[in-house]
């Protein structure tokens, strides 16, 4: 498939995921919500005033952000409209939530001071253009904090070659699950310090790099 038809697969997935998606009984997506607490804790190890939280969807892990920092300013960004809208809808102070692509973001250099990133990177059909995206807008000293599916080498080769295509049929917009060394090697490659990368349980990958 094109990168744009991965695309519009995500969006036509999403869009009906948004009506869900906040309900407590969100099918598959529930256990996304395990990962905005490790994304938090990372966050609070250091000073921050903006942070760009990429493939956001209705803001659930900016609004757990912000009932902490409320004083902070956020921007969530997402493909799926209809995910943005459900987000907007929630009026969170100085935070933004608008419609765009995170494998080009539309902001300027050394925007944030973190990039957050939950569940969305396996949906990104040229994942490079993500990091070196990443790393333009984030400040000197700034981080991303990733966090997606990984697993063992045999295990990812079977997700890609078994259940992505499975899942695609299926009208969901997902791509390809990464290995351990092509996450560092993709942070490396666009010039981040990796300072973290971790598989932990779930078949979760965690990675913390430095620009």
């Amino acid at each position: 498939m094109t990168p744009e038809k991965y695309k519009q697969l995500s969006i036509k997935e999403f869009t009906q995921a948004a009506k869900i998606y906040d309900s407590g009984h969100a099918g598959i997506y529930e256990m996304c919500k395990d990962d905005y607490p490790p994304i938090l804790a990372e966050l609070e190890k250091e000073p921050f005033h903006d942070v760009l939280d990429c493939g956001c969807g209705t803001g659930p892990m900016l609004e757990l952000i912000h009932q902490k920092y409320p004083d902070k300013h956020y921007i969530g960004l997402d493909l799926t409209p209809e995910m943005i809208k459900v987000a907007q809808a929630k009026k969170l102070s100085n935070t933004e939530f608008i419609v765009g692509d995170s494998e080009n973001l539309p902001f300027a250099e050394d925007s944030f001071d973190a990039v957050i990133c939950s569940n969305s990177f396996h949906h990104y059909p040229n994942p490079q253009a993500f990091f070196n995206s990443t790393y333009r807008v984030l400040r000197k000293g700034g981080r991303l904090v990733l966090r997606d599916y990984t697993s063992s080498d045999f295990i990812v080769w079977l997700m890609n070659h078994l259940e992505m295509p499975l899942a695609n049929l299926a009208g969901h917009g997902d791509v390809k699950i990464h290995k351990v060394t092509e996450f560092i090697a993709m942070a490396e490659k666009t010039g981040f310090t990796v300072l973290t990368m971790e598989k932990q349980k779930g078949f979760r990958a965690h990675l913390v790099a430095r620009k």
